[in-house]
């Protein structure tokens, strides 16, 4: 890859880790709140509750909400470059084409041709 192809999977990558773990921890507070009385009347102990359930829960809504995440990461990533008009400057100095920034860029590798 070049070293423009890394610096954009990276901003990318970043921001995805940066949402899934933002939506997960809300998911995961919302969760706690409606199950608080049921955790004070069953008594269950930390390591089971912590490291069991919420490990558990936290997984399998970092997976549930994957998709969608990766699209509004999309999105956001797509409009932040845009606004520090980083797309201009890779178009024009990096004298990469439009149709190459779009293939390395934004279409998925499972879409390429």
């Amino acid at each position: 890859m070049k070293i423009l192809d890394w610096y954009i999977f990276k901003r990318f990558l970043t921001t995805y880790v940066f949402v899934v773990s933002l939506v997960t921890l809300i998911i995961l507070v919302i969760d706690y709140t409606e199950k608080v009385e049921n955790f004070i009347r069953n008594k269950p102990s930390t390591h089971d509750l912590l490291l069991v359930y919420y490990v558990n829960l936290a997984i399998f809504w970092a997976n549930y909400v994957s998709p969608l995440m990766v699209f509004i990461t999309v999105v956001f990533f797509t409009a932040n470059l845009a606004a520090k008009t980083e797309i201009i400057a890779i178009l024009v100095r990096a004298s990469v084409s439009f149709a190459s920034c779009d293939r390395t860029c934004w279409r998925p590798r499972s879409l390429r041709g």
